[in-house]
């Protein structure tokens, strides 16, 4: 029914060829008659209407100016997600490189202690 629809309005802005594709039974054509009848009716009383150039000018830098906002805030937002991943690996690094260090340290305090536990007194 949409396909019908739409092609009746095709028809109706200057493309008859749309409706002469169309398959439609006649029952399915008597019970889309009024919908038919309207789509004529407020194709006759609206007509199109042409923008002034100037709105069109405006509206067009408008969305040139929202595109250039909107790909510069993407831009900045790789940029923070780049560094506060950097940031993160390098801390990822220095923890690492601490624990490391308490782990060695750890080893070598535990070694002389068994060291001294085994020696004998005396």
């Amino acid at each position: 029914m949409a396909e019908v629809l739409s092609a009746h309005a095709e028809g109706l802005t200057g493309r008859p060829e749309a409706m002469q594709r169309l398959n439609v039974t006649a029952k399915e054509r008597s019970r889309m008659s009024p919908l038919f009848r309207l789509a004529e009716r407020l194709q006759q009383s609206m007509q199109p209407v042409q923008p002034p150039t100037a709105f069109v000018h405006s509206l067009g830098k408008e969305l040139t100016d929202n595109a250039k906002r909107q790909i510069a805030l993407t831009k900045r937002l790789r940029q923070a997600v780049m560094i506060v991943a950097a940031a993160l690996g390098s801390l990822v690094s220095i923890a690492s490189l601490v624990g490391a260090i308490i782990f060695v340290v750890v080893r070598l305090r535990a070694r002389a202690q068994a060291r001294t536990l085994r020696t004998p007194v005396g």
